[in-house]
């Protein structure tokens, strides 16, 4: 047959009688500008047309299916980049700063000069600076923030004041970020006037009453049990170890009701002596499983030694 009989067949017409006043065509139905034929003449459709239309169907197919997973993997994986430098408040620039996320995930840290770049995920909006002798510096991050420059400032020691006059004196310095920040423009170490982040002062007088109560309500516990306490009774100990030196850590184990499961090491003893200065207990040592010797306080342990503890703060396990 030729082309034009095809093309009127396939557009639902009927093809030219053929000798003998029978047509070996049958009529068509038209489906959303595509032709369909009768179940039974598919062979009316040239084969190679035929699979044109099915491969050019299922590319089609294909192809929206992988750009809509390819736009997920997309809007899901996309990150920013994020340049800066950190100093102190003495304009000096900090290598070796950690910078997290808020899940303490490490990002990056400063390079020598105190810069960075990271990489990070479009939906996170905030960054944890770390660096030794700092305050830890929180930050959140405004949009289409990529510049971030940031002024650290000295974790100060402050002795005999109050927890609100520490505040004050952090506060006073919290405020001077901004004229710190102009200056380090002014000298080159920063590059944008603009700060596209937010920071918050933080009083660390909340927090600092939180440890204070804790440590009131432990010092109460421990000088009931000091009164209660004899000499002749046994004791145990906890002790955090320095198992590589063989040393007793200063630090003591400040948990309340637990067991000897929850300790390094206990040393068993007798008490022989009681003062009541820092609820003082002078310990005669009766076991020490499984050293046979430890150092504490520059003072060798042994059993049958004895040793002065401080129970004013820290736990004795009684029996």
């Amino acid at each position: 047959m030729c082309g034009n009989t095809w093309n009127k067949a396939w557009f639902g017409s009927y093809a030219p009688k053929l000798q003998g006043g029978k047509s070996n065509l049958v009529p068509t139905s038209v489906s959303v500008g595509l032709f369909r034929l009768s179940s039974d003449r598919h062979d009316l459709i040239p084969p190679s047309f035929a699979n044109i239309l099915i491969s050019t169907k299922m590319r089609i197919i294909t192809i929206t299916i992988l750009a809509v997973l390819l736009s997920s993997l997309n809007l899901n994986g996309q990150t920013r980049s994020i340049y800066g430098r950190v100093i102190s408040e003495y304009l000096e620039p900090l290598p070796g700063v950690y910078i997290e996320n808020s899940d303490n995930v490490l990002l990056g840290e400063t390079d020598m000069h105190g810069q960075f770049r990271i990489s990070i995920p479009q939906e996170t909006d905030s960054l944890l600076f770390r660096f030794v002798g700092m305050e830890w510096t929180d930050i959140r991050l405004k949009k289409d923030c990529d510049t971030v420059e940031v002024v650290m400032i000295y974790d100060g020691t402050y002795n005999f004041m109050s927890f609100k006059k520490i505040d004050r004196i952090r506060k006073k310095r919290f405020d001077e970020l901004l004229n710190i920040h102009s200056d380090a423009l002014d000298k080159g170490l920063f590059t944008t006037k603009t700060i596209c982040y937010e920071r918050e002062f933080e009083p660390d007088k909340p927090k600092l009453d939180a440890v204070r109560k804790k440590l009131k309500e432990l010092s109460k516990t421990n000088k009931s049990d000091f009164k209660d306490l004899s000499i002749g009774d046994s004791v145990k100990i906890p002790f955090g170890i320095d198992s590589s030196k063989k040393r007793v850590r200063t630090t003591y184990a400040t948990c309340r009701n637990c067991t000897e499961e929850d300790y390094d090491y206990l040393i068993e003893g007798e008490i022989i002596n009681k003062r009541r200065k820092k609820l003082t207990l002078e310990i005669k040592i009766t076991e020490m499983q499984p050293y046979g010797s430890l150092e504490f306080r520059g003072k060798i342990l042994i059993v049958g030694s004895d040793f002065k503890y401080e129970m004013k703060y820290f736990e004795v396990i009684i029996d």
